[in-house]
């Protein structure tokens, strides 16, 4: 039995794409570049924002107006990331219900670490044990240094623990922090898109089917 769950926050906790849409096409409007679908943006997410700005505007990071554009997009969503974004269904009752199971929880995010902990203590308070998004001084994922950081204060190791994500970045980062892996497709990404990946790690279509997979009956 694992002790610890690491969950990802966009596309496996929460549904932010909304606002993080709506930031990104705010700050593309406001230097006069065309607006992104929302299954552009969806496409674009996993990265944390640095890397979904560039990926959303001509010559990414080599545009003059990069840094403006990632600046006004960061003023824009501190001020509305609670505006859209919702638990996916039935999160809350499963998350509880693994906690009663004695499994400790964290979060670990390339989200901005103020965002990430607001969004969670507004949703979640109380639930997890650890919350850890993106800061200077550790390497965003899949870059193992947020999981490691997690593992150390927890004191958990690495076999006791299971990543929980919903696209390849998550992957990657379990497979480079040395831990088990299970994947949803209800967010981020589609089952047609993680089969490009061949990824070799359990997949769940549900919320209920992540408590199911770990509280076994």
């Amino acid at each position: 039995m694992k002790k610890l769950l690491i969950f990802d926050l966009d596309g496996t906790v929460l549904n932010t794409l909304d606002d993080l849409a709506n930031a990104v096409n705010h700050a593309l409007t406001v230097f006069g570049y065309e607006n992104k679908s929302k299954e552009f943006v969806r496409k674009a997410i996993g990265n944390g924002v640095a890397v979904l700005i560039s990926r959303c505007i001509e010559n990414g990071m080599d545009n003059p107006n990069y840094k403006d554009v990632l600046s006004t997009f960061r003023k824009h969503y501190f001020s509305h990331y609670l505006d859209n974004t919702i638990p996916y269904e039935n999160m809350l009752h499963t998350l509880t219900n693994l906690k009663k199971h004695g499994y400790k929880l964290a979060v670990v995010s390339n989200k901005i670490h103020e965002v990430t902990s607001n969004l969670i203590t507004h949703y979640f308070p109380g639930i997890f044990d650890m919350i850890q998004g993106d800061v200077p001084t550790l390497n965003k994922k899949p870059n193992p240094d947020m999981v490691n950081r997690v593992l150390n204060e927890l004191k958990i190791g690495n076999d006791e623990a299971c990543y929980i994500g919903d696209t390849n970045v998550d992957y990657e980062t379990a497979k480079n922090s040395n831990i088990d892996v299970l994947l949803v497709t209800y967010g981020y990404r589609t089952k047609e898109e993680m089969k490009e990946y061949h990824f070799d790690c359990p997949t769940v279509d549900s919320v209920l089917d992540i408590e199911h997979y770990f509280i076994r009956k």
